[in-house]
């Protein structure tokens, strides 16, 4: 006979999804480890011994888990015989996946594609060794990589939504990582292996061009161009800074601005390249341009006009060559494994059906959904996630009413901007509507046999539709991910969220009882909800807009909140990565602000659904865990992953989101309602006297 919690339970749950629920959780947890002192090894530990890292990933997670998934069902509905009545869109995208998988006729083609590309730029086709090299429009021929590949060479640069009227559209530009991360090039002494790595790499791809006994210092010149490059860049933390500036400014007080010191760059030249062959023709005079680091295109023409043009050449066609390399010989691509191997602890090549499919993913990603939802998804599902979203935001609204830190205008703002937030569930509607489809992919073709022309085909089209939208009103209701996406996602500019299909499945949601439910997606929800009120989000109103709405004085308690969460997860260190690896906390800060906020709104969201559904059902081998216990076993749990150090140091080093392991205790050891239902106590490592509490 069951032994229930405290007359919490009066029955079990003995449907399908709820026995698959209860053996995932307990297979999940290591019980012989105290909650009160790591809860995620608690939560976790045996879902870490039973799951090793495969061999062709770096880091295995339950994220990775449940895009495996969808990979392999994608794959089995890209491979059914193609018939009559599919859209247009489904065929092209069965016809990519077929024309990816096609490795003989790719390998048949050899280096031409590669020699086609770099001469559609204006770069020659062998590596340019000679140091006497004819002068170039370096401007027309960044353009042309950009217009051409979708490659951001020197710069980046897009059509988006003016973050200070996102009524209309702008032309934006920002600084662009040289290639390999600006963090290991900015300290060679901590990260010689890896740069060591790199340099090998680079040697044998240009080996492979012809560069012959050129190659190593081929090699060198580019890694020490590539770090002069990283050192005129803005840093991470400077850019999350409220003191890093945009600038509005027409192209030709672009031009301005960055002749103050030398006459390098052409803007004018630049952007005539990049919207060739579209709708627009631009006006020099009076088309505006957001600059988002203006300190960084006025120190490129200085660097360009103080290094060889050799070695400016060299760059510039190692960029192309690199980036389009890959896309045809195994060789290539089999330097590109070697490099991941020694630096991020990869096995294995990942397998070539893995990548066609997400190639074709990201082609015909809404093409995809709409065959996905029929199989995968049900509407009812979407249904019960859009009521539990609107039941976590409700919680959120009730939160925002009893900040004491919050002055009345600033908090009527907040509610404003919470209301107005646009929530995205499981597909767009119109994806359903074939004609909608047919318009959406119009002018995509997939020409059979020529994977790589293809790929040029897709980017061209794919970059035209994106730069004609200059002169076109942006669309609010947009969708900014695809159903088939094991993500989620909040947009600024767009003041939504979104939660795709693929990411609505267990252990995320569909776990058959509502504490896990809420605990795993509804924590989800709320942090996606809370990143419209973290150290970025919180800069934007309700409509999208770069303002400030916020008081003196509430701000100055924002920040100090937010110090005590940037110093907490600083002091989070890893020492199996050796010494002086800790998260860093201000790169980190909106992902830890989100994830702190995202529980405590989901938690308050299933206190108020326990007041409408009192006695609910215990999991089969865990009715003497409390529903409250189990709500944050649920959130726990779908960050139980293991990594390789290579793929932990480079998550340190670049990424915006605290390691797994930090995430949870950092989250729920800032949580009281927490330590009540585990019933730490306190000055237990899960629950500290002084907490670092936000939203």
């Amino acid at each position: 006979m069951a032994v229930f919690h405290k007359e919490e339970y009066r029955e079990m749950c003995q449907n399908e999804d709820c026995i698959k629920t209860a053996a995932r959780v307990m297979e999940a947890m290591n019980r012989s480890i105290d909650p009160c002192v790591d809860f995620y090894k608690f939560a976790c530990g045996g879902w870490i011994a039973k799951h090793p890292i495969p061999q062709s990933q770096t880091s295995w997670d339950q994220l990775s888990l449940l895009r495996e998934e969808l990979l392999k069902n994608l794959r089995i509905l890209l491979e059914e015989p193609e018939k009559e009545d599919d859209l247009k869109p489904v065929k092209l995208a069965k016809a990519l996946y077929r024309t990816c998988m096609d490795t003989a006729t790719v390998e048949a083609l050899g280096l031409e594609p590669i020699f086609d590309v770099l001469k559609k730029v204006g770069l020659p086709r062998d590596p340019p060794l000679d140091d006497d090299i004819p002068p170039v429009n370096l401007a027309r021929i960044t353009g042309v990589a950009q217009r051409l590949l979708g490659l951001n060479i020197l710069l980046n640069f897009y059509v988006s939504e003016d973050v200070r009227d996102t009524t209309r559209n702008r032309m934006m530009m920002e600084q662009v990582s040289p290639g390999f991360s600006e963090r290991y090039l900015l300290d060679p002494q901590r990260f010689q292996s890896e740069l060591g790595e790199y340099k090998k790499y680079i040697t044998a791809m240009v080996q492979l061009a012809g560069a012959g006994a050129k190659s190593s210092d081929f090699a060198d010149e580019l890694l020490d161009f590539s770090t002069k490059l990283a050192q005129i860049m803005s840093t991470p933390e400077q850019r999350r800074s409220v003191n890093h500036l945009f600038h509005d400014v027409t192209i030709n007080e672009l031009q301005q601005l960055t002749d103050l010191h030398v006459q390098q760059w052409n803007w004018t030249d630049y952007i005539e390249a990049v919207f060739d062959n579209t709708n627009v023709t631009i006006d020099p005079s009076t088309d505006r341009v957001i600059i988002m680091d203006l300190h960084y295109l006025q120190k490129l023409p200085q660097l360009l006009a103080v290094t060889h043009p050799a070695t400016v050449a060299r760059y510039m066609w190692w960029s192309v060559y690199s980036t389009v390399a890959p896309l045809t010989l195994q060789k290539f691509r089999d330097l590109g494994f070697q490099f991941s191997q020694k630096v991020f602890g990869l096995k294995e090549k990942t397998p070539r059906w893995k990548g066609c499919t997400g190639n074709v993913n990201s082609n015909f990603g809404m093409a995809l959904s709409y065959i996905y939802v029929q199989r995968h998804f049900n509407e009812h599902a979407r249904e019960k996630a859009l009521e539990m979203l609107l039941d976590v935001r409700a919680a959120f609204n009730e939160m925002v009413s009893e900040l004491d830190w919050m002055d009345v205008g600033t908090r009527a703002r907040a509610h404003r901007k919470l209301h107005a937030m646009r929530p995205f569930v499981g597909f767009p509607d119109w994806i359903t509507d074939p004609k909608k489809l047919d318009k959406y992919y119009e002018g995509a073709e997939v020409v059979e046999g020529r994977l790589f022309e293809t790929f040029l085909r897709l980017t061209n089209v794919g970059a035209k539709k994106s730069l004609n939208s200059l002169r076109e009103k942006p669309d609010k209701d947009r969708w900014i991910s695809t159903g088939t996406t094991v993500n989620a996602f909040y947009s600024a500019i767009l003041n939504s969220v979104t939660f795709p299909a693929g990411i609505l499945h267990p252990p995320f949601y569909g776990n058959g009882l509502e504490s896990i439910n809420y605990g795993a997606m509804g924590a989800i929800m709320g942090h996606e909800l809370t990143h419209g009120f973290d150290d970025q989000g919180r800069r934007y109103d309700e409509n999208g807009n770069l303002r400030q709405w916020w008081s003196d004085k509430t701000l100055e308690h924002y920040h100090e909140k937010v110090e005590c969460i940037i110093k907490q997860y600083s002091n989070y260190h890893l020492p199996e990565l050796g010494i002086n690896f800790t998260v860093n906390g201000i790169n980190t800060q909106g992902e830890n602000i989100a994830d702190n906020g995202g529980i405590r709104e989901a938690y308050r969201a299933y206190q108020r659904l326990k007041a409408r559904i009192p006695n609910q059902q215990a999991l089969p081998g865990l009715a003497e865990y409390s529903r409250d216990q189990l709500f944050f076993l649920g959130f726990a749990q779908v960050w139980c992953g293991n990594y390789t150090n290579g793929a932990l140091k480079s998550k340190l080093i670049e990424g915006v989101h605290a390691p797994n392991h930090f995430r949870v205790i950092g989250t729920l050891s800032n949580n009281r309602d927490f330590a009540r239902a585990w019933k730490c106590r306190t000055g237990s490592p899960m629950n500290p006297p002084h907490k670092c509490i936000l939203w």
